[in-house]
């Protein structure tokens, strides 16, 4: 039976960020994951933006990650505008001349920079191709069958494969699952005007519009929120139909816009796990907290927890001791839920307040944008939660 400190189950960014993390302390670390190396090393671009805090920018950048991404893989995110319905009005988020909110990298080119750096870890084994089909204890350790047959043992296992977790289940932790019932069709556009690296999130009636700045001048991420029931068919729009959605969300803001890329669709759900931990188990990334993208925080959240669970194992003497290894991750769990819970309820919240097209939320809405604009309080704090 194959032996290891720490099994991640998943090599997504959180799961390749851990296994980064756990290797410098000394750990050994066995990444496994059910695509291929070639999947891993070349990802594909899923159409996906991440918009990244200063906090997140800094871990990347003490792994080594954040300098590995190209300069045409990170836009600068200078301010935000938020706008409701058909007002005039918006509501507008800056940093008050010192500096950008944050930044928006595409999703896979942060994985690819991550798969880079765990590859050049001595500490860390990647095992592609490899599904976990079941999981016990046994001596001190987390058992893993691999594929049906292969066994792994490891003091730890942290489950890393997504919000839908089937390691999760494995080891008998439930979570709360919100479908939204609705999906984001994400597309790239080019508009006339260049978008100034500021964000925009239209909330209309019946759909929800964000445009984010990319690296280029004139060219943006469109996310599309619609009910799932329409899905298909803004995915079967043709170019010239796509783009003309797009301006017409916007309300032309940056002018005529041309579709210029692939699009991509997903179901939008939220998920909060029951307990974040087990014996000689724990989750990270979305398997703990899947966050609607609404506020831009999934892999924020993942990318500290990932710190927050580190920095209390400390080193890889505390796996072997079991009272320390789970005080550690009972720590982990407490430190993890004051940051996640907030944010995951109040995202949540402002979901169903701008996704409802009734009458009295309809006003709530303007209510709450007309008393952010004139409460400079509630700016600073959304500012301070992007820039600490």
């Amino acid at each position: 039976m194959l032996q290891t400190d720490v099994a991640i189950v998943g090599a997504g960014p959180a799961g390749l960020a851990l296994a980064v993390m756990l290797a410098r302390r000394d750990s050994r670390v066995t990444l496994l994951e059910c695509q291929s190396e070639d999947s891993l090393a070349n990802p594909e671009d899923d159409g996906r933006e991440i918009a990244l805090t200063h906090k997140s920018v800094r871990i990347l950048e003490s792994l080594g990650v954040w300098q590995k991404l190209h300069t045409d893989e990170v836009s600068v995110l200078q301010s935000a505008q938020v706008v409701d319905g058909n007002s005039p009005s918006s509501l507008n988020f800056d940093n008050r001349g010192r500096g950008p909110l944050g930044f928006i990298v595409p999703n896979a080119a942060i994985r690819r920079a991550l798969y880079e750096v765990a590859c050049g870890e001595s500490n860390i084994q990647l095992r592609c191709d490899s599904a976990v089909t079941g999981t016990g204890l046994g001596d001190n350790r987390r058992l893993l069958e691999i594929n049906g047959e292969n066994h792994l043992a490891a003091a730890l296992v942290a489950a890393a494969d997504s919000r839908f977790s089937e390691v999760r289940r494995m080891v008998g932790i439930g979570a709360d699952m919100r479908d939204f019932g609705r999906v984001a069709v994400v597309g790239r556009v080019r508009t006339e005007c260049a978008h100034g690296g500021i964000a925009r999130e239209c909330f209309r009636y019946g759909s929800t519009l964000a445009l984010l700045p990319l690296a280029e001048p004139n060219i943006s991420s469109a996310v599309v929120t619609i009910s799932a029931s329409r899905g298909e068919e803004v995915m079967q729009y043709c170019d010239t139909e796509f783009a003309a959605h797009v301006q017409r969300e916007s309300a032309a803001a940056l002018g005529p816009v041309e579709s210029c890329g692939k699009r991509h669709k997903y179901p939008l759900v939220a998920v909060y796990a029951h307990r974040f931990y087990a014996e000689r188990f724990v989750l990270v990334g979305d398997a703990a907290v899947g966050m609607h993208p609404v506020t831009a925080h999934g892999f924020n959240l993942g990318l500290a927890g990932a710190d927050t669970l580190t920095r209390q194992l400390d080193g890889v003497t505390r796996l072997y001791q079991p009272a320390r290894l789970a005080r550690a991750l009972s720590r982990y769990q407490v430190q993890h839920r004051l940051e996640s819970q907030p944010i995951y309820s109040g995202t949540n919240r402002v979901v169903d307040l701008f996704t409802n097209d009734r009458l009295p939320a309809k006003l709530l809405r303007k209510a709450v944008l007309r008393f952010s604009e004139h409460f400079p309080p509630v700016r600073q704090a959304i500012v301070h939660q992007l820039t600490r």
